[in-house]
């Protein structure tokens, strides 16, 4: 470590002083990590100069080490530097927190890219503390690295979530929660034994709600709601215990698993409603079987179980939006076939006249609406569509010229006819294009040309509610680019 500190020292200014880091241990801020995917380790040290702080990156070229990134940090010192691969593409993230009160660091995730170091955020994230690893969910570990954020509240509590970097920013790792928040459960467990305060079992209760030791958070809300002035408030803890046992009632009733849940307002009845899908595990398979919705409201005394037509899948989600125009939310479930064409089965459900009834199910839009897909002559191909009475014509140029001459005469005329399809819906997306508070569907279908692998575009359907029936309200194409050559 010293070596690597006069390493650093080099190439500062006389002034300058290493920063240090003070968990686990007191020790100079430096980090030796392979960044940028070349299997050769780059030098950081962050460091202090003239008030200010600084991260510098020396890489080894020729033998000699070289500044090869200089960033100012906020604060007055470094709370956190690591390196860990958090991105799809498995290469280190530079994760850095800067120092900026005593119990608050900013947190900056770094990726390094061809243009240099990228921020992976786009805001700053405020936190207390931060633990990073490769945590297991329901089939191990996968070899990215999730990131667990500690948020101050009072005394010793603190708010925990535990995120996951996928498509360009931080989601929750819902997944994972079952293996981490059984170590936050253990770390209230032992302050709970020196000290006896309704926030710490508030967090308790948190704690083993998201690890999924429902029994024993409904013990520890009870526990919390006996004290004079219970945290965070009384009403919000009933409404958590209320939640908890509706989860309870759902698993002993029917000895299935809670896929996905959402609270929302789907019944019109004034209470918020607990919408679930529950479903059976098959054993080390993602694969889902026996697929129910489940609707349960403690207050309104409702529990409904509504069989899906396709019930086993991949990947089951619920979304609660209002389609109708009604201004009471409609439940959409998405659930992915498995099959090599990405396609999925989707339902929408809206309570009407006094009972909830299916308004949308993806196969038969499937059934009614058509396509027919045909390479013409001179590099060109035709899709036409039945609902809407739509023709449009693609030019398949930019498919190159292998591909080309494998179908095409010299002068451009077809060796032999070809006919193409369109697949089935393969994504099903809510948007309130007029933000408005009413949702539409944008439903995608793949043109698929010779076989399924030549893709030749999309289908992009805008489905609207029309009073009776989802229908299309604007249909359009959209085809794959041509890669031009860099500069």
């Amino acid at each position: 470590m010293r070596d690597y500190v006069n390493m650093i020292k080099t190439f500062l200014p006389q002034e300058a002083t290493i920063l240090e880091l003070q968990h686990p241990q007191k020790r100079p801020a430096i980090l030796v990590a392979d960044i940028d995917g070349d299997n050769i380790e780059e030098l950081f040290g962050a460091y202090k100069y003239k008030e200010q702080n600084y991260l510098l990156g020396l890489k080894i070229m020729n033998n000699l080490w070289h500044p090869f990134i200089h960033i100012r940090g906020n604060g007055y010192g470094v709370s956190d530097l690591m390196a860990a691969p958090i991105t799809d593409n498995g290469t280190n993230t530079l994760i850095v927190g800067w120092q900026i009160g005593s119990l608050w660091s900013e947190l900056n995730l770094l990726k390094w890219t061809k243009n240099g170091f990228v921020g992976l955020t786009k805001s700053s994230i405020v936190y207390s503390k931060l633990e990073v690893e490769d945590m297991p969910g329901k089939h191990g570990r996968d070899g990215l690295y999730e990131v667990a954020i500690w948020i101050h509240d009072t005394g010793e509590a603190y708010k925990v979530n535990v995120y996951r970097y996928s498509k360009g920013k931080l989601v929750q790792a819902k997944d994972v929660y079952p293996y981490y928040f059984k170590k936050v459960e253990a770390y209230y467990k032992k302050l709970l034994q020196t000290n006896d305060y309704p926030y710490y079992w508030y967090y308790l209760a948190d704690a083993q709600k998201k690890a999924g030791d429902l029994e024993q958070s409904l013990d520890s809300i009870e526990k919390t709601l006996s004290f004079a002035s219970p945290y965070p408030s009384r009403q919000k803890l009933i409404d958590i215990k209320q939640q908890i046992l509706s989860c309870l009632k759902v698993d002993r009733s029917n000895n299935q698993e809670v896929i996905d849940k959402k609270r929302g307002n789907v019944t019109g009845q004034g209470f918020m409603d607990t919408i679930y899908l529950t479903g059976k595990k098959t054993d080390e398979s993602p694969f889902w079987q026996n697929i129910t919705l489940v609707i349960s409201n403690e207050k309104a005394n409702l529990l409904e179980r509504i069989p899906l037509k396709e019930n086993a899948g991949y990947n089951p989600t619920i979304f609660l939006g209002n389609f109708t125009g009604d201004y009471i939310e409609d439940i959409l479930v998405v659930i992915d076939t498995g099959g090599s064409g990405g396609i999925i089965y989707a339902y929408i459900f809206s309570f009407m006249e006094g009972k909830m009834r299916q308004i949308f199910n993806a196969d038969e839009y499937n059934e009614r609406t058509k396509y027919d897909v045909n390479f013409q002559n001179q590099y060109k191909a035709t899709v036409i569509s039945s609902i809407p009475k739509k023709l449009y014509l693609l030019d398949l140029i930019y498919k190159g010229k292998e591909y080309l001459t494998e179908i095409y005469n010299e002068d451009g005329t077809l060796k032999q006819p070809i006919t193409g399809w369109v697949d089935p819906i393969g994504g099903l997306y809510p948007i309130d294009f007029a933000r408005e508070g009413t949702y539409e569907l944008i439903a995608f279908q793949e043109i698929a040309g010779r076989y399924h692998a030549d893709g030749l575009g999309y289908i992009e359907n805008v489905l609207k509610w029309n009073g009776h029936e989802f229908v299309s309200d604007r249909q359009s194409v959209s085809i794959f680019g041509e890669d031009l050559p860099p500069g």
